[in-house]
């Protein structure tokens, strides 16, 4: 399987902030693997899913030293709190999760096709015709994730997706990554849920203090 994203001796610093959130990072991650990241708050967990996707110092700010080398066409990022994400420019549910594939003009046909699918995979098509202010956490949760997922991209990466899940449907979640990453998608999913992680992931990476401490299979890993 070919390399998605690349670390190489990476290290992140926030603005005005005297510690590194992420130091000397060396790992990669592979189109097929669904990698759990896990540690203490504060570890450095989500810092590392926004660098791993260029929104670091991008979109953020920052200072990043060594290299973080990214193939991924199209990266996609979930995090735990749904109606942050919101485009805040569409009234339904159907126009929501579309806005990603028309923003990079695939046909519309195309559209309908990879909005239908996604929607379906989330058991969410029943909220199709629904404006998304309406929704419940879970409900928007699920189509947040179908967002990303009709963005295909190679590189998702989701930070404590199932926060606003019942247990049935963080069961679903997580099983779902598993049939993404088949398609050929790299996935990085930063979670305090290491028995459905251990479950879905193939790998996991442990972080402390910003450092990998851990990096190997997800039962030893996580256990």
């Amino acid at each position: 399987m070919s390399t998605v994203v690349r670390f190489r001796d990476a290290a992140f610093r926030y603005a005005g902030s005297e510690a590194p959130a992420l130091t000397a990072l060396s790992f990669e991650v592979t189109r097929g693997e669904v990698v759990a990241l896990t540690g203490a708050p504060g570890s450095g967990t989500s810092t590392l899913l926004l660098v791993a996707g260029g929104y670091a110092p991008r979109l953020v700010g920052g200072s990043l030293t060594g290299r973080v080398e990214l193939s991924a066409r199209a990266p996609a990022i979930v995090f735990a709190t749904p109606w942050t994400q919101l485009t805040g420019l569409c009234h339904t549910v159907l126009s929501e999760v579309a806005f990603g594939p028309c923003a990079h003009a695939l046909p519309a046909e195309r559209v309908r096709e990879v909005v239908a699918r996604q929607l379906a995979r989330l058991d969410a098509g029943h909220l199709a015709e629904r404006d998304p202010a309406t929704l419940s956490g879970g409900e928007l949760q699920r189509v947040i994730v179908a967002s990303a997922l009709a963005l295909e991209p190679d590189l998702l990466l989701l930070d404590d997706p199932a926060a606003e899940l019942d247990p049935a449907a963080a069961d679903a979640l997580y099983a779902l990554l598993r049939e993404v990453a088949r398609d050929g998608a790299a996935i990085l999913v930063a979670t305090p849920d290491t028995e459905r992680a251990a479950r879905a992931a193939s790998r996991a990476i442990r972080l402390e203090a910003g450092r990998v401490v851990a990096d190997g299979p997800a039962q030893e890993v996580l256990s």
